[in-house]
């Protein structure tokens, strides 16, 4: 995968995730555990996200 398209994947990526979160944090609350785990996901895909960026720049 070129490097264009795996940046496009992973911002689509973590695009999906931050709505699932969203939408999970207003309906069940932003200190339920799985909110926090939904966080912890997203966190994870934007240091993915910069880690991926720093290595092709």
């Amino acid at each position: 995968m070129s490097p264009t398209n795996q940046l496009q994947n992973l911002l689509y990526e973590m695009e999906k995730k931050r709505s699932e979160l969203q939408s999970f944090a207003l309906v069940n609350g932003f200190t339920h555990p799985d909110t926090l785990k939904l966080s912890k996901e997203l966190d994870e895909l934007f240091n993915l996200y910069r880690e991926t960026k720093d290595t092709y720049t």
